[in-house]
């Protein structure tokens, strides 16, 4: 505080983007009151476009709160400058949706983690956001036969994925490192992507 050159340079935006905030630690993204510099540092972090913060804003509006699009939107910042948890959260909101061009674009960025090696750490990196104080979301995600990605019915695979998730459970409990499990043997890309749907809903309960 004594030198105002270095003081000045501490309140670039810069500074901001890339404060590295640990996303697993709810002391910091408590929903207790915080104290009014935790959320002005917080609030200026967003504004200057951190990453870490605008996904855990953007995960708020979709499941927690306030506005679905300002969220997706704000998902979607985030997806386009390469965080792999925001771009797999994309993807799979996409996929959920009923129409064949929302679906295909989040076929396309699944395939792209999926081809990357990224998804269980995409999922690690969710879970941690939602787990402790933000257990108890107001707009849970579901699959259900009206909204799967394969729709062909000469897939012989097609529908089966609930029951390989269910087979994979039984008996272990849920491992989020699926990569050597659950459908990764399925030649169905659009059946993969049904699979890995069942395993988001499933990082809510």
């Amino acid at each position: 505080m004594s030198c105002t050159a270095a003081r000045n340079a501490g309140e670039e935006d810069i500074v901001y983007q890339f404060a590295s905030i640990p996303i697993w630690d709810q002391r910091w993204w408590s929903m207790s009151p915080m104290r009014q510099a935790g959320r002005n540092f917080l609030a200026r972090c967003m504004q200057s476009g951190n990453l870490e913060v605008l996904f855990r804003s953007a995960v708020s509006d979709l499941f927690l709160g306030g506005s679905r699009l300002a969220g997706m939107e704000t998902m979607q910042v985030g997806a386009a400058q390469d965080h792999s948890a925001a771009q797999y959260t994309v993807s799979m909101m996409l996929m959920l949706r009923d129409d064949f061009e929302s679906k295909n674009k989040g076929l396309q960025t699944f395939h792209v983690l999926e081809a990357a090696g990224a998804l269980t750490i995409c999922k690690l990196v969710f879970h941690d956001v939602i787990q402790g104080t933000w257990t108890h979301m107001r707009r849970l995600p579901m699959v259900n036969a009206e909204n799967l990605v394969c729709s062909s019915h000469a897939c012989p695979s097609r529908g089966n994925m609930g029951a390989i998730y269910r087979s994979q459970r039984y008996g272990r409990g849920w491992d989020l490192n699926d990569g050597d499990g659950g459908a990764a043997h399925i030649p169905c890309v659009h059946c993969r992507a049904d699979y890995e749907l069942i395993l988001f809903v499933h990082l809510f309960d």
